[in-house]
């Protein structure tokens, strides 16, 4: 049963979704300020406002397919401004800064370039950097509004946005390798008909209560905005105003209905706001363990590695929030352990017969925007928050810098909209598509963001599998068990055909994926359980509902609704998806961890598989009081970058780097630095995130306890003298006056290779210890994340990190509040250990010498190329590359100075 809708759910919807707002004329407190009557605000998105490329637009770029900051117009105005941060040192930065680093994060545009009026009662005003501020005499008409504007900014990318949520990117963009996976996957993820999609919407509307015609009423109105601006952008597809990439495609633009709105929002819902997933590598992994250490010493080992909840992880809330809490026991009656080295079948998404083979043309364009969206719909872990309360800054009032990350790509998936009239005044970013209301930025004297939380809402359900006609069942057999019954699996294909175009040439291609579902959710493959086929299913608590968050979401805009940190949690706890929020006024700062987080049954671990018998079935969902929340912690601060919601709050099953080491020590770090100087300045927290957007995580905390057990070795004088000084500099990767190089490069180009080169690593080489190296390589987490993959967002979420971090302070004696329950380098001797690492370093020092053919470690010296920001390009003009920095995409800076009366 789904949580259900309150009273006050429903009175508040009402209010977001057509009531009159509350527009208050007068702040109380201090004199309004100049520019805001509230404060003090900024904001930037790279690349520009403006995503769409027409052939006029294409012809002024010319041959190098790059845009500038003036062409195409509001295309990259703000890429230079973004990469500018980088070349000033923290420290230096003065508040004059703000206005050139960022632009002004007001409901009045600074200038008025242009307006529009596409139907009576709506205005579309445009300012300097072409964001459309969006006024409606009703609630509907400025929702018409936001899907005219979106679509001049978004046109085209939100058709690809469409076309991948429904899983018809082959069909749309073209035949290729890429395309085809992004399908299959989306067709695990979410797979929906046309009917289900557009039901979805109607649906979330009945669960509004009285709120639901309002709502379903401002979605028809977004939908009919949407496809009026594309009949007057594209009355043909050859017109001067039409996105030039259909011309490239041959494509024509289909009108958008309710269908579209589920298939947006379901990339939303399966990609970015979940977390889980992950018992069956878990259970693979632990199998494993019980094979090379037995029964006892395999959950200790697991549990010491997985750190679900390691009390010497950095949390953003310091209360104790218990959730998913104890250790492994996969003696639960409902585990379900799929076998070891089992056959398998696949599930939803795989080809079946009548699909033809790949053409081997080559396919840049449909290559080129789908590998784009694939890097956009994965690059979601570098959104940040760092929020001060009144006692610590200069002002004695909140200081927050606070923003999303959704990856670097023209255009930007993000899209910025200022939208005001009954019931609703908001500015800020929505995913394109779902823009009906803002998603993160500001309300009238409050303001809000998210990072990722990656909460435990996917479980892998085990069905087992029968056959209808009574026959023994096989890992391909489409029926399973429900009680005592055989019922068969949803089922149908998914027919997509990929037509040859400019973009994509080659003969025509059709594909057929078979689509496999129960009533937990989509199959993702077929195994055996003790040698008795089962299918395995993903049971997603959002699956089905990804409309749903739409409630909340309103509520955010409403200044009738939100009007202190009470009534943002209460709007945040509206939406499903997993996220951090974070909440500043002018006296408070908040946070709530969102989610339609299950309550799981007594007989299962939540980190396995379990059966997908009814008495293991979820027993509702976590209530407010249940969730990670907090206003002025004791601390005066929250700091978030992705890391563990708050002690006791268990990390979900696929996420295993909650350890003693997370990226936001280096903006804990700092800003507990800047609060010990004190007070703190708005522009001096733009510096602690500029300082830690910079700095090599991974290095800083994991080096120092490196280079301690290492001691005294003359092997490695020069090469441990060269890290110190690194390390004495903070770790820095920063070319700040654009020289083309780091200034610690030599050292940057020593650890690289010490931590990872092929198969050598020297987080291998402390965890081998105990577990051997082929083991150690099987523990289901990535190595690093490293800035040369060009997204930006490194040193995310590594578990090994952590694991070097702590097992070296266990063997040197420091106190740790949860030790491990073993030691791992030397297999627990910290002489062994010593030894390894000297050798692990020598090793390093070698293979980089004469991988550069120098005979001195300081001769070493690092391509900063590498590390340079890609940004993906879903069209024909892309932007330039820019140097690294670790920092959020849509970023506020907030200072509120006054409130409406309370």
């Amino acid at each position: 049963m789904r949580r259900p809708v309150t009273a006050l759910t429903t009175l508040a919807a009402l209010a977001a979704l057509g009531a009159g707002a509350l527009l208050p004329a007068q702040a109380s407190g201090s004199a309004a300020v100049a520019g805001d009557p509230y404060g003090h605000l900024w904001n930037i998105l790279p690349p520009g406002s403006n995503g769409n490329v027409t052939a006029p637009d294409l012809v002024a770029v010319g041959p190098s397919r790059e845009a500038t900051g003036t062409t195409p117009s509001h295309f990259a105005d703000q890429l230079e401004m973004y990469d500018a941060l980088t070349k000033k040192a923290p420290a230096a930065l003065t508040r004059g800064d703000l206005d050139s680093l960022y632009k002004a994060n007001n409901f009045t545009p600074q200038q008025v370039v242009s307006t529009a009026t596409p139907k009576a009662g709506v205005s579309i005003e445009r300012d300097q950097f072409g964001v459309p501020y969006i006024t409606g005499s009703t609630f509907a008409d400025v929702e018409y509004g936001a899907g005219y504007a979106a679509i001049q900014d978004r046109m085209f990318l939100m058709d690809v946005l469409r076309h991948t949520g429904a899983a018809r990117m082959v069909e749309f963009v073209g035949n290729t390798p890429g395309n085809v996976h992004m399908d299959q996957q989306q067709l695990q993820l979410a797979p929906y008909t046309h009917a289900e999609a557009a039901a979805q919407v109607q649906k979330a509307a009945a669960r509004a209560g009285a709120a639901g015609p309002k709502f379903l009423a401002g979605a028809d109105a977004f939908l009919a905005g949407i496809n009026q601006a594309q009949s007057d952008l594209c009355p043909v597809v050859v017109a001067s105003t039409c996105p030039v990439e259909y011309a490239a495609l041959q494509k024509t633009p289909e009108p958008w209905d309710r269908a579209d709105l589920t298939y947006v929002a379901s990339l939303v819902g399966g990609i970015f706001g979940k977390g889980g997933g992950g018992e069956y590598a878990n259970a693979m992994f632990l199998q494993k363990l019980v094979k090379k250490f037995g029964n006892a010493k395999a959950r200790a080992v697991y549990n010491d590695l997985r750190e679900k909840n390691d009390l010497d992880a950095p949390t953003t809330a310091s209360n104790y929030t218990p959730y998913l809490v104890g250790g492994i026991n996969p003696d639960r009656p409902g585990v379900a352990m799929p076998d070891l080295g089992a056959p398998t079948a696949p599930g939803s998404g795989a080809e079946i017969a009548g699909s033809s083979p790949l053409p081997v043309t080559s396919l840049p364009l449909a290559e080129q925007i789908g590998k784009a969206v694939s890097v956009a719909l994965k690059a979601h872990g570098m959104s940040n928050a760092i929020l001060i309360g009144g006692k610590h800054s200069g002002t004695g009032k909140p200081l927050t810098v606070f923003g999303p990350q959704t990856g670097y790509f023209t255009p930007q998936l993000l899209v910025e909209q200022v939208l005001k009239g009954p019931g609703i005044r908001a500015r800020g970013v929505s995913f394109a598509g779902t823009n009906l209301v803002v998603q993160l930025g500001r309300g009238v004297d409050y303001a809000w963001s998210a990072t990722s939380a990656s909460s435990d809402n996917v479980d892998t359900v085990v069905e087992r599998l029968c056959n209808v006609d009574g026959s023994a069942p096989t890992i391909t057999s489409t029926a399973y068990k429900v009680g005592t019954k055989c019922k068969p699996m949803d089922q149908w294909t998914h027919t997509e055909t990929s037509l040859p175009n400019i973009g994509s040439p080659g003969a025509p291609a059709t594909y057929n994926f078979r689509v496999l579902r129960t009533k937990h959710g989509p199959v993702l493959m077929r195994t055996t359980v003790k040698g008795k086929p089962v299918a395995l299913v993903t049971q997603r608590s959002t699956y089905g509902h990804e409309v749903d968050s739409v409630i909340g979401f309103a509520q955010l805009n409403d200044p009738g609704y939100v009007h202190d940190a009470a009534s943002f949690q209460r709007a945040a706890s509206h939406i499903d998806f997993t996220f951090n929020w974070f909440y500043v006024d002018n006296r408070d700062i908040s946070y709530f961890g969102s989610g339609l987080l299950p309550k799981r049954a007594s007989g299962v671990d939540p980190d396995l598989p379990r059966w997908g018998a009814a008495s293991y079935d979820w027993n509702g969902w976590l209530s407010f009081a249940g969730h990670a929340h907090q206003t002025n912690p004791p601390s005066g601060y929250f700091v978030s970058w992705n890391n563990k919601q708050a002690p006791g709050f268990g990390g979900a099953d696929n996420h295993w780097g909650y350890g003693s080491v997370y990226r936001s020590l280096a903006l804990e770090d700092r800003l507990k630095a800047a609060i010990a100087r004190g007070p703190v300045a708005i522009e001096d927290m733009v510096g602690v995130m500029s300082g830690a957007a910079t700095a090599d995580s991974r290095a800083r905390y994991t080096l120092p306890w490196l280079l301690k057990v290492i001691g005294n070795d003359p092997k490695t004088r020069q090469a441990r003298a060269l890290l110190t000084t690194w390390l004495q500099h903070g770790t820095p990767r920063v070319d700040r006056d654009r020289d083309g190089a780091y200034a610690d490069q030599a050292a940057i180009a020593l650890f690289d290779t010490w931590w990872e080169d092929g198969q050598n690593s020297v987080a291998y080489d402390v965890i081998k210890g105990r577990l051997g190296l082929a083991l150690t390589r099987q523990i289901p987490v990535i190595l690093d994340d490293h800035p040369r993959q060009g997204i930006g967002s490194s040193f995310n979420d590594v578990a090994f990190y952590g694991y070097v971090n702590k097992d070296l302070r266990q063997l040197l004696g420091k106190h740790l509040r949860s030790p491990y329950h073993f030691g791992y380098c030397g297999g627990g001797s910290l002489a062994a250990c010593r030894t390894t690492l000297r050798a692990s370093l020598l090793g390093a020092v070698n293979r980089a010498l004469a991988a550069q053919g120098v005979s001195s470690v300081s001769a070493l010296t690092y391509d900063k190329t590498q590390d340079d920001i890609v940004s993906q390009t879903a069209g024909v003009v892309g932007a330039r590359r820019i140097d690294w920095q670790n920092r959020p995409t849509f970023q506020q800076v907030v200072e509120f100075l006054t409130h409406r009366p309370r």
